[in-house]
């Protein structure tokens, strides 16, 4: 036999109107539009080594190098720089000009790089 608490219950549910969650397309919000700036595969020379190395953005700002995930955190976003905070303390700058990105500067390196050409997809990524 059901209970009272059992009846109001299912009374309720079926006398309360069910809302239907559409899930369209939304505008994107702003930091997802000036991540979508820095979103990419490029590459940049260091002069040093004279070794290309291939930087990819995510669409969440998550960065490779050469393959390899750089853990840290993005501390900072606009139209004209990207300052992500790697685990070991030093910041990582992408500089953004009219066509994209444009340099890269190193702090623990205390280098900037030029972004040379969009890079070829690796077979890594």
């Amino acid at each position: 036999m059901p209970s009272f608490v059992h009846n109001l219950i299912s009374g309720l549910k079926n006398s309360v109107p069910h809302r239907h969650h559409h899930r369209g397309q939304t505008a994107p919000t702003p930091m997802e539009t000036l991540a979508q700036q820095y979103t990419g595969r490029y590459a940049f020379l260091d002069e040093l080594t004279n070794k290309t190395h291939q930087i990819v953005v995510s669409k969440d700002l998550a960065i490779k190098i050469d393959g390899r995930v750089l853990p840290g955190t993005v501390t900072g976003i606009s139209t004209d720089r990207l300052t992500f905070l790697d685990h070991y303390g030093y910041q990582l700058i992408i500089t953004s000009g009219p066509t994209g990105p444009t340099k890269v500067y190193d702090e623990a390196e205390d280098t900037t790089y030029n972004i040379i050409t969009p890079a070829a997809p690796t077979d890594s990524e």
